[in-house]
């Protein structure tokens, strides 16, 4: 999924300044992927359609692009760490957030209802946040892959890598994407089974463990600046940065593995190097 809106971070990421042996593609066991906006092609641009829609459909009229700001903007009110924000301004990968102790869990179902209650009440409409919650459930359900992501994810998988899912997602949406879409990994794991959300070390250190490998033998790609590439980084893993805009890395996280634009050109620097 998409970061939550950039936040003030005063605790700048442990590992900032470390730097990691160059990459070597011949250490690499296992490739992880982030699932929406790195293999599922649904951006902020999409959340934007379906949250018209949305308030459509419960026949609320209102400004839309002020409604959407202020459902986005809301997601740190709404998310696990809402509580663990308020104090000394923790914010978005912050060390409390990649490092300190796990929040209480719920759904991502939970976050969007939550969200779209604050939302409905700032501007004092009266919506149904179960029903559009419902709606993006449905939605992220039946959502496209990227049109190179199967011919990527089978390439990696001929040459014998393991390859696994890692992502901020329940369980139902996102199988029920996989199915669709034909994609198979030998290992999934989501913030629902692990009862964590990324940009935490849990989730990472989940997948390492379930992957039999030490974090530096597992390469992570993914789209999201903070949740996936300063949420691997902070584990050790080595990162593969899928830039699917224009926003620039922030300055506290050092440089990924590799910065691609397409999935598709994973496969001649993976297999290519690969003994």
């Amino acid at each position: 999924m998409s970061d939550a809106p950039a936040e003030g971070s005063p605790n700048a990421a442990p590992n900032a300044g470390f730097d990691a042996p160059a990459f070597d593609v011949g250490t690499i066991k296992t490739i992880a992927f982030d699932a929406y906006g790195t293999l599922f092609n649904f951006a902020n641009t999409d959340f934007h359609r379906a949250v018209s829609v949305i308030l459509a459909e419960q026949g609320i009229e209102t400004d839309l692009d002020a409604f959407f700001e202020k459902w986005v903007g809301s997601y740190g009110q709404a998310a696990v760490w809402s509580e663990t924000r308020k104090v000394g301004g923790r914010g978005a990968g912050s060390d409390y957030e990649l490092n300190g102790p796990l929040p209480e869990w719920y759904s991502t179902h939970e976050i969007w209802r939550r969200q779209f209650g604050v939302a409905f009440d700032h501007f004092g409409l009266k919506g149904d946040g179960a029903a559009a919650a419902d709606y993006l459930r449905h939605e992220l359900s039946h959502v496209d892959p990227y049109p190179d992501a199967h011919d990527t994810v089978e390439a990696l998988a001929r040459q014998g890598y393991l390859l696994g899912l890692l992502s901020n997602a329940d369980e139902d949406f996102l199988q029920a994407a996989l199915s669709r879409a034909r994609l198979r990994f030998s290992i999934i794991q989501t913030s629902e089974s692990l009862r964590a959300y990324k940009p935490h070390r849990a989730i990472f250190e989940g997948l390492c463990l379930r992957a039999a490998c030490e974090p530096h033998e597992v390469l992570y790609v993914g789209d999201s600046a903070n949740s996936d590439i300063g949420g691997a980084q902070n584990v050790g893993m080595r990162c593969a940065w899928v830039r699917r805009d224009e926003r620039p890395l922030p300055e506290r996280l050092k440089q990924p593995d590799l910065v691609i634009d397409q999935l598709s050109e994973l496969v001649p620097i993976l297999c290519g190097g690969r003994s």
